[in-house]
């Protein structure tokens, strides 16, 4: 019964001209063992990829909650190649007769890679992206949503526990924001024209050293593709809570 399943599948794959592959791999990353879940599938339909580098699953409660995270309810880490594969059949089953046009077609891509583990923290970035053929189709999406993670509690970092508590440092470090992003569009500072509390968007990863900003299609689209702002450490110093995890990953010290 079986066997006839799988050939079923496989026919069912062909006359819908379906592709499909999936390949794992691992790595490692500051001691940390990673697992790469490589998986696309296209028919006439639609195309989906997804590329996952996420902790091994292992008996690591924190990295398990991590991903759960990042995944957000989406997959179960482990059992996630199973999960593609269990998608992709599911999508074959349920498919109804092809009407679909060729300006109807569309693809959509989800990434997750760690970006940094360091200091007690590792961060994440998940980024995403649908495109469609149709020119009366929404415009395509796009945006990067990035995460910081407590190796020790499991929990995410949020902006307002890094920055201190005064408007005017918060103004002070939005408005250098918007003047790193002049500088990259070559054009003049206008920022005390400008409502420059759009670029705190609470997302953002951190190294060690520097603050680095994410910001999707909708919040730049003025940007020419401008996706990335970041601050250095040694310039953020005045302008952080010094009881928050950043101050104290930086500089350990109190004032």
């Amino acid at each position: 019964m079986r066997s006839l399943s799988l050939i079923l599948t496989v026919l069912l794959v062909s006359a819908h001209s379906f592709s499909q592959s999936v390949a794992t791999s691992n790595t490692e990353m500051s001691g940390i063992k990673f697992r790469k879940c490589s998986y696309e599938f296209s028919s006439n339909e639609f195309s989906k990829k997804i590329d996952f580098t996420l902790p091994l699953p292992s008996e690591n409660a924190v990295l398990q909650t991590i991903c759960e995270a990042l995944l957000m309810g989406e997959y179960d880490n482990g059992t996630l190649e199973q999960d593609l594969k269990d998608e992709l059949a599911s999508y074959i089953a349920d498919r109804k007769s092809d009407t679909t046009k060729a300006e109807d077609y569309n693809e959509t891509s989800w990434s997750i890679a760690p970006v940094f583990v360091g200091g007690g923290y590792i961060a994440f970035v998940s980024s995403f992206s649908q495109k469609f053929a149709s020119e009366v189709a929404p415009a395509p999406m796009w945006g990067d949503k990035c995460a910081v993670f407590s190796m020790a509690t499991g929990k995410r970092i949020s902006e307002d526990e890094i920055f201190d508590k005064v408007g005017e440092h918060n103004y002070i470090v939005a408005r250098k924001l918007y003047s790193t992003l002049c500088k990259i569009l070559k054009r003049a500072d206008d920022g005390d024209n400008v409502d420059v509390s759009f670029l705190f968007n609470d997302n953002f990863y951190f190294t060690g050293k520097d603050l680095i900003y994410k910001y999707g299609s909708f919040e730049m689209y003025h940007t020419s593709g401008v996706t990335e702002l970041s601050l250095p450490k040694k310039w953020l110093k005045p302008y952080l809570n010094v009881d928050g995890p950043l101050y104290q990953y930086w500089f350990g010290e109190k004032k």
